[in-house]
């Protein structure tokens, strides 16, 4: 059986590519037969991997296909349902899933059997708008090698701009303006960057300002735990996976005030570096991640395709 993912144009940075690859390595690891389709057979170069990468050619031969179809593609499920071959859903955001179901009932009427969920959110989710078909979590994973704290944090705010650019500006200039005892800490926007590179950024500062927006599950802050900095801001509503009022100083959605307040708890919980409460948020930090690396995901996708590949 080759596993057949199907993946968008790599060269868009997204939490979701990266992982689409993640889970082909780990099936390549056990054994399986895995390869990620991309249209022009393009390779990432914002992070590393060694999966096959293939283009058109892999339809000259589909025997023994599996494919793992994209959740927000209609005219990709409206054409694959016409074929034999077993399909799954690797759902990352089930938001953006209603992009693709189009006037269906079900993935079901796609052809689909399976849906593998990123995050619990998206399983409850699944479970719910598609209960005909079997449903599995993946966590996902943060990789402690590679996203970790520098020997030096530097007085900075990281963020993502990506999902809500003016309210990151709106953030900034009333951070600044409300509490000027901040105003000559550096703002790191990471946007268009490598994953070694947001790593080594996260890495070098003090504080993480959560942007997420509508997320299956939010990985960036998870990522940003990993490396030391003490985060404030929105879960995206995936982010509620993993967000307490240990981990994190969370604010609800678009309660912009309260960002600004969580911002100003965060930078004086980076500030002190030491004694319990810092200690606290370490340990509660380090309990969040360690449910979230890469033995984990590695499990996770053994389970659910051991339980796919058995079925008939």
């Amino acid at each position: 059986m080759k596993i057949v993912f199907f993946c968008p144009p790599p060269s868009t940075i997204n939490g979701g590519i990266k992982h689409i690859f993640r889970m082909a390595e780990a099936l390549i690891a056990q054994g399986r037969d895995a390869v990620v389709f991309e249209q022009g057979g393009r390779r990432p170069t914002w992070f590393s991997s060694t999966v096959p990468v293939v283009g058109q050619d892999i339809f000259a031969d589909t025997h023994g296909h599996l494919y793992v179809l994209p959740e927000d593609q209609p005219n990709i499920l409206r054409d694959f349902a016409k074929l034999p071959q077993r399909k799954v859903i690797y759902s990352q955001n089930h938001f953006y899933g209603a992009l693709g179901i189009g006037a269906a009932a079900s993935y079901a009427d796609y052809g689909v059997t399976d849906i593998i969920c990123s995050s619990r959110t998206i399983y409850d989710h699944c479970r719910m708008r598609h209960p005909a078909l079997r449903a599995f979590v993946v966590p996902c994973a943060v990789d402690p090698a590679l996203f970790k704290p520098a020997a030096v944090k530097r007085e900075a705010i990281a963020f993502m701009p990506r999902k809500r650019p003016i309210e990151a500006a709106y953030l900034r200039d009333m951070f600044r303006f409300a509490l000027p005892q901040y105003q000559d800490w550096e703002w790191v926007e990471i946007a268009n960057a490598t994953e070694a590179e947001a790593a080594r950024l996260m890495g070098e500062a003090s504080v993480f300002l959560s942007l997420s927006r509508l997320e299956g599950f939010g990985l960036t802050p998870l990522e940003a735990m990993a490396a030391g900095c003490v985060v404030a801001g929105f879960t995206g509503i995936g982010g509620r996976d993993y967000a307490t009022a240990e981990n994190g100083f969370w604010v609800n959605e678009d309660d912009h005030p309260a960002c600004i307040e969580a911002l100003a708890k965060a930078a004086a919980l980076a500030q002190e570096q030491s004694g319990a409460a810092w200690q606290a948020y370490e340990t509660a930090c380090r309990k969040t991640t360690d449910a979230y690396t890469p033995a984990t995901f590695a499990g996770g996708v053994k389970a659910a395709w051991d339980a796919i590949l058995a079925a008939n």
